[in-house]
């Protein structure tokens, strides 16, 4: 039974993993690394605003947005208009 759980568990982050793209983990990663010594309130704040920085870049040249740009968006919990 524990070999089930950990799989059961194990399974589960991978999937979480997979729903995001390489794009958006290593952005992810960036805003971290960036706002490290920012509190991690701040380093949220961060991360929305480069979310609404691509977004808006996109909606400005009439693009729809990528997934990973949603992605991204969903991530810091920002609603990107259009696309």
């Amino acid at each position: 039974m524990k070999g089930s759980r950990a799989s059961a568990t194990r399974s589960s982050k991978t999937k979480r993993t997979r729903a995001r793209s390489p794009k958006v983990e290593e952005i992810v990663r960036l805003v971290h690394t960036l706002s490290s010594n920012l509190g991690s309130e701040d380093g949220v704040v961060v991360g929305r605003g480069v979310a609404r920085l691509l977004a808006g870049a996109y909606r400005e040249r009439g693009r729809s947005l990528p997934r990973w740009v949603k992605q991204l968006a969903a991530h810091y919990g920002v609603k990107p208009e259009g696309g």
